[in-house]
C-alpha cells in the first residue's frame, strides 16, 4: 500500500458508521419543508449533535419567502370526463377556484427543452393550457408570455410516481426589483402514464380540462444552523448542504446532513491550517435557495475574504449511485480530484461536469476560488429515470430509510473526508489556471462559431490572449511568499468563476433559467438574423455588448492584479 493509500485508509477510521445511521434514522423520520414543524425538529437535531461534540456553531434565525405546493388537479370535462393525478409545483400561481380552458400540446418539447423553435410555436398558445415535456422556468416564462393560462408538464421517464418541482424563477428571496418575475400561470406535473393518456385524447379531438392548484405562499421565519470549526490561519472551507426535503427526504437528504454532521464531529477533534465552516441550509426545495442566498448576503465580506472552497453535498449514500462524478468550475488541478475519488472507489472518474445552475450555487459574487460538489449515479444500463441522481424516488414520498446505502455513504463520507481534509492543509491551493482559460477559449469558440456575426468576440479573445501570456509568466515564477500567492489566486479565480457561471453583479443573483457556460454571452447560441424576429435580435445584442463589456473588464481588472504579484 502506498504512502497515498495508508493516509487515506487511516481517514476512513476517523468515520463512525453507527452514527452516520442514527443521524440518518433520526432526521428522515420528519418531513422536512422549510419552516415547517419536521424541518425545526431537524435542527433541534443537527444542534443537540453540535454540542455534544461541543463543536462551536451558530443558530441562525431570519424570515423569507416560502411557496408550499398542496394540492394540484386536472379534470378533464370534455370530450370526456377524466380525472388525473397531479401535483402543483413550487411558486405555481395559486389559483385554488381553478381555471377552464383548451388544450394545446407544445409537440416541440419532446426534442426541444429550450424556449428556441420554429417561429410560429408560442404563437397559438394564448388562452389555452398547454401540455408539454418542458417545465424549466424559462420556458414557464415564455409561455405565459405568449398568453397561456396554465401548464401541464409530463414527466420524461416512465415511473408512476410524481415528483415534487419549482417553477421559481427568483433566486432566494425576492426582492422590490424582482418580485413581479414570479411565475403568474398554475403548473401541475403529472406522471408519463398519464401524460401519455391526455395525448392520446388531443390527437382524437379537442381537449378542454379544468385546472386547480393550491400553493400556500408567504413569509416564515426559519433557522439556518452553521458550524465553525477555526484552523491556525484566517481562511477556511465551506461545506453545506441542505436540511429542508420534499416529505420525508432520506436520501435528499438525510444522508447529506449526516455525513456533514461526520464531518464536524471529526475534524474538531483533527489539527488542520485552514478552518471549517458547515452550514445546513434551509429553503432549498420551497425558497429557490433561499437559505444559501441569506448566508451569503448576510457574510459577504467575510467570505469574500476568507473563504477558499466551497463545497456543496447532495445525496451521497443512494442506493445504486455507485459512480461519482465531480463537478466544478474547472478551476482546480484535477488530478487532485481524481487521486481523491480513485482512492475511495478504486478507479478515476470517468468524466468531469460543471457545477449545475441550483445545488445552493449561490457564492458566485463572493471570491471563492474552488467550488465542488459530488454527482451520484447508478451503472450505465441502470439510469432509466429522468432525474438528477437516476433514482425514481427522487422527490416523491418514497424517498425513505430503505434507499439509504449505507456501504456507499461510508464511502462518500470518505471522500469528502479527503477533500477536505487535502484543502484544509495544502500549501498552495490546488489551481490550474492555464487549463481553465484554453476551457474558456474553447467555449468562447462555440459560442462565436454558432452565433451571428454581429456578435462579435473580437475584443473577448484578445482580453483571454493575453490573460494567457501573464498566467504563463505566473506559472514560471518561483513562489516566496504562499499566503500572498493564494491571496491572488483567491482573487483571480473568484473573478474568473464568477464571470464563467453568473452574468450579475457581485453582490446580486441570476434568474433560476437553465443555463451554460459564460452566461452572459452564451445568450448568442444559435442566434442568428435569419431565424430570430428583429426585435429580439437587437435586445439580445445589446445585452451582449454589455456583457462583452463586463467579461473585458473584469480581465483587464485580473492582468493588474497579477502584473503587481510579478513586480
Amino acid at each position: 500500500m502506498n504512502t497515498q493509500s495508508t493516509k487515506y485508509s487511516k481517514l476512513l477510521d476517523l468515520i463512525d458508521k453507527n452514527l452516520l445511521y442514527q443521524h440518518v434514522k433520526t432526521l428522515s423520520q420528519w418531513a422536512r419543508l422549510t419552516g415547517e414543524e419536521g424541518a425545526e425538529k431537524a435542527v433541534d437535531y443537527i444542534v443537540e449533535t453540535l454540542q455534544r461534540h461541543h463543536i462551536q456553531h451558530n443558530r441562525n434565525q431570519f424570515d423569507g419567502y416560502f411557496s408550499d405546493p398542496v394540492d394540484g388537479q386536472v379534470s378533464v370535462i370534455a370530450p370526456n370526463h377524466l380525472d388525473i393525478r397531479a401535483k402543483t409545483r413550487s411558486f405555481g400561481y395559486h389559483l385554488p377556484q381553478g381555471i377552464k380552458g383548451n388544450v394545446i400540446y407544445d409537440c416541440d418539447s419532446e426534442k426541444n427543452r429550450s424556449v428556441s423553435g420554429p417561429a410560429d410555436r408560442f404563437e397559438n398558445m394564448k388562452d389555452k393550457i398547454v401540455v408539454s415535456w418542458n417545465y424549466y422556468e424559462d420556458y414557464v416564462k415564455k409561455i405565459e408570455s405568449a398568453g397561456a393560462i396554465g401548464l401541464i408538464h409530463i414527466w420524461p421517464s416512465k415511473e408512476e410516481a410524481i415528483h415534487e418541482e419549482t417553477v421559481g424563477t427568483v433566486w432566494g428571496t425576492p426582492t422590490i426589483e424582482n418580485i413581479d418575475q414570479l411565475t403568474k400561470i398554475p403548473v401541475v406535473g403529472i406522471n408519463y402514464y398519464d401524460g401519455m393518456k391526455l395525448l392520446e385524447l388531443t390527437r382524437k379531438d379537442s381537449v378542454m380540462v379544468v385546472l386547480k392548484t393550491e400553493v400556500k405562499n408567504g413569509i416564515k421565519r426559519v433557522s439556518l444552523p452553521v458550524a465553525d470549526i477555526p484552523g491556525e490561519m484566517d481562511e477556511y472551507i465551506l461545506i453545506s448542504g441542505h436540511y429542508d426535503s420534499w416529505h420525508k427526504g432520506a436520501t435528499d437528504n438525510a444522508t447529506a446532513n449526516a455525513l456533514m454532521l461526520e464531518l464536524a464531529r471529526i475534524f474538531s477533534n483533527k489539527p488542520r491550517k485552514r478552518g471549517i465552516k458547515i452550514a445546513w441550509w434551509p429553503g432549498h426545495s420551497n425558497g429557490r435557495y433561499a437559505g444559501s442566498a441569506w448566508y451569503c448576503d448576510q457574510f459577504w465580506q467575510e467570505i469574500n475574504e476568507r473563504c477558499v472552497a466551497h463545497i456543496n453535498i447532495d445525496f451521497p449514500g443512494t442506493k445504486g449511485n455507485v459512480h461519482v462524478v465531480p463537478r466544478s468550475t474547472s478551476l482546480e488541478n484535477a488530478q487532485f480530484l481524481k487521486d481523491i475519488i480513485a482512492a475511495y472507489t478504486e478507479k478515476e472518474p470517468s468524466r468531469f461536469d460543471y457545477l449545475p445552475r441550483g445545488a445552493d450555487q449561490s457564492f458566485w459574487g463572493t471570491n471563492i476560488p474552488i467550488h465542488l460538489m459530488l454527482k451520484y449515479e447508478p451503472i450505465e444500463k441502470e439510469k432509466i429515470y429522468q432525474t438528477p441522481g437516476g433514482n425514481w424516488w427522487w422527490h416523491t414520498e418514497d424517498d425513505l430509510l430503505d434507499k439509504v446505502d449505507f456501504d456507499l455513504l461510508f464511502r462518500d463520507t470518505g471522500i469528502h473526508l479527503g477533500l477536505v481534509d487535502k484543502l484544509a492543509n495544502v500549501n498552495i491551493l490546488p489551481i490550474n489556471l492555464i487549463d481553465f482559460i484554453s476551457d474558456s477559449r474553447k467555449i468562447m469558440n462555440e459560442l462565436d462559431k454558432s452565433s451571428d456575426e454581429a456578435f462579435d468576440f473580437t475584443i473577448v479573445y484578445q482580453a483571454f490572449e493575453e490573460l494567457t501570456e501573464v498566467t504563463r509568466e505566473l506559472s514560471g515564477k518561483e513562489v516566496l511568499d504562499v499566503d500572498r500567492y493564494n491571496k491572488l489566486l483567491k482573487k483571480i479565480g473568484g473573478t474568473l468563476n464568477r464571470l464563467k457561471f453568473s452574468y450579475s453583479s457581485k453582490y446580486g443573483y441570476d434568474n433560476t433559467f437553465p443555463f451554460q457556460p459564460y452566461p452572459g454571452l452564451a445568450k448568442v447560441k444559435d442566434k442568428n438574423r435569419s431565424n430570430t424576429p428583429p426585435d429580439e435580435f437587437l435586445f439580445t445584442l445589446t445585452f451582449f455588448v454589455r456583457q462583452r463589456n463586463r467579461v473585458v473588464n473584469e480581465i483587464k481588472e485580473i492582468i493588474k492584479e497579477m502584473k503587481r504579484y510579478l513586480d
